[in-house]
């Protein structure tokens, strides 16, 4: 900032550069973090500088007069704010967009001031690419996917031992041992969920792999929420039941190995996908041959005393429950494979927004999730609406009370 500054001022000899210079240096570099593969990062941060650039020149033809500053001012600043609720991308360069409007709709200037306003911006954003790829650059972040491949091992190894509780005619050991998995399936997937819900924003951006990986949020809470099966009486059942549970852990396992790879191949989790509809066909072809032979008599009859359809409804709880397990994990798989296949894209692919088949693209994402906000209930609509009153206000009490340097009236707002 202090370089920026400098270099326009007593370089270049033009006050106005200096300014934008070295508050777009402030913004870009302290108001702003993004995270992700350096490839993405340094993306979002040419993103902010091109539409920081934007705000720049539009500002400068807001700033003619009091009333068109404050009303562009309000507009631009709910925009904004409410453009947060898409991802972390678009929240954590809030404060850093609202800057880049502030400092020109506050100073009042021509229209042959945005020349050498932007070139002050644009000077700041060369300067920020250089120092976020240079200069000590920070490790990829990705805090959901590491905890969502983590909540898939965990349950793998779940619903092994519940395999193995059983298989060992329930011995006292192996409920330790399953009780010890459950322990540490729900402590990984309580991690997923607190990652998830900590922030005031979704904690993802807005990548295609970002995307799909937020999927795998509730789908993983709801599979621990089903992995426990109540007990499989009847040995068919019982066998044809244990080995769908066994397939979909090793589909978990590959899952995770999948989202921990970033790009790998599919090849392996689309073996144990086959293995594991193999394994639930054989179940299901194994049903009605194991049901109970006693014949069920009306549940009108009061001689029936709910014996034998208590019985029937038992033996077929079991599949069941298989087949509701094998439909979630399916579910986490097919997202799992989703994200794999957006990263496996050529430049050439990214660059011209193909998604993978599955995955809506980016902006009818971005749509969808703005609308579902857009009702008078939503916290988010009042914050966005509560900050461009404020800096509304700011921008109009700066103009109209004439003080010096008003811009620091809107930044104090900020």
């Amino acid at each position: 900032m202090p370089a920026m500054f400098a270099l326009g001022d007593k370089v270049i000899g033009n006050p106005q550069l200096a300014t934008f210079a070295a508050f777009g240096s402030f913004a870009m570099l302290l108001l702003v973090d993004f995270g992700g593969p350096m490839a993405e990062r340094l993306q979002a941060q040419a993103a902010l500088a091109i539409v920081g650039g934007v705000f720049v020149c539009l500002a400068t033809l807001a700033s003619q007069t009091a009333w068109s500053a404050a009303i562009a001012m309000a507009v631009v600043g709910f925009g904004v704010i409410f453009a947060g609720v898409v991802s972390s991308v678009l929240a954590g360069a809030t404060t850093a967009l609202l800057l880049a409007f502030i400092l020109p709709v506050s100073l009042a200037a021509p229209v042959s001031a945005v020349p050498d306003r932007l070139a002050g911006w644009g000077m700041a954003g060369g300067v920020a690419l250089v120092a976020i790829a240079l200069l000590w650059p920070a490790p990829a972040r990705d805090r959901l996917r590491g905890a969502a491949a983590a909540a898939c091992r965990s349950l793998a190894a779940r619903l092994r031992a519940g395999v193995a509780y059983l298989l060992s005619g329930m011995d006292e050991q192996f409920a330790l041992d399953r009780d010890h998995a459950a322990a540490q399936a729900d402590q990984a997937v309580e991690a997923l969920r607190s990652a998830f819900l900590a922030t005031p924003y979704r904690p993802t951006g807005l990548s295609t792999p970002a995307r799909t990986t937020v999927r795998l949020v509730d789908e993983l809470i709801w599979l621990n929420s089903i992995v426990i099966q109540p007990g499989l009486h009847r040995d068919g059942v019982n066998r044809a039941a244990l080995r769908v549970k066994e397939a979909a852990a090793a589909v978990l396992d590959r899952a995770a190995d999948l989202l921990d790879s970033r790009g790998g191949s599919s090849d392996e989790l689309d073996a144990a996908l086959t293995e594991l509809a193999a394994a639930h066909a054989k179940m299901q072809e194994g049903v009605t041959a194991d049901l109970p032979a006693r014949s069920l008599r009306p549940a009108s009859d009061p001689a029936a005393g709910g014996g034998p359809a208590s019985e029937f409804i038992t033996s077929l709880d079991p599949a069941f429950r298989a087949q509701e397990l094998s439909y979630a994990v399916s579910l986490i798989a097919r997202n799992v494979e989703l994200t794999a296949a957006a990263e496996r894209r050529s430049w050439r692919e990214r660059w011209l927004g193909r998604q993978p088949e599955g995955v809506p693209g980016t902006l009818s994402a971005a749509r969808e999730r703005i609308t579902s906000y857009l009702e008078p209930h939503s916290v988010w609509l009042h914050n966005s609406l509560r900050g461009a009153a404020g800096l509304g206000l700011a921008v109009l009490a700066a103009r109209l009370t004439g003080v010096q340097h008003s811009f620091w009236v809107v930044l104090g707002a900020l």
